[in-house]
């Protein structure tokens, strides 16, 4: 699941793992306060994800998607389901952070985005909920997550 582990000059465990969402393996940092079990902890959580919990994803990163191209002009996309999204979504690097509570896996994943390739996309989950959708500002996963800010595109009610 996880590979090619080395310490990088910030004192982190560096390496690749592989995500089946979207069939890639991608850059993988573990704070130097976590370890290697909690990040695998992590990455099985991620590489089984609900159903539901995907299909959240994906809304919230329509609702980033269009609302972004709606702002600069371009026309919006049209979607046949939710999960159509993520072809225009590659993984970028999983941050494994310092955990709070070592059974409780976090996702920090940075994303990039066919309709913003300059800021990309960032997700986190925690405690098996969406917590944040929305262009990379490289958020505490465990602080509040922008929840209620309009760059957040969790809740519906922000487009």
């Amino acid at each position: 699941m996880i590979k090619n582990l080395a310490t990088n000059e910030h004192s982190e465990l560096e390496g690749e793992a592989y995500l089946e969402l979207f069939d890639q393996t991608i850059k993988l940092y573990i704070d130097q306060d976590s370890d290697i079990e909690y990040a695998e902890l992590c990455i099985t959580y991620l590489n089984n994800l609900s159903e539901e919990l995907i299909v959240s994803l994906c809304e919230a990163s329509i609702r980033y998607c269009n609302e972004f191209l709606d702002d600069i002009g371009e026309e919006m996309i049209k979607f046949s389901k939710p999960t159509d999204v993520l072809a225009h979504i590659t993984p970028n690097t999983i941050c494994i952070p310092n955990p709070k509570n070592k059974t409780e896996a976090v996702i920090d994943l940075e994303l990039n985005c066919t309709w913003e390739v300059e800021h990309g996309m960032e997700w986190i989950i925690r405690n098996g909920e969406v917590m944040y959708v929305g262009p990379y500002h490289g958020i505490n996963p465990y602080g509040d997550c922008d929840r209620g800010e309009d760059w957040n595109y969790v809740e519906v009610n922000n487009v």
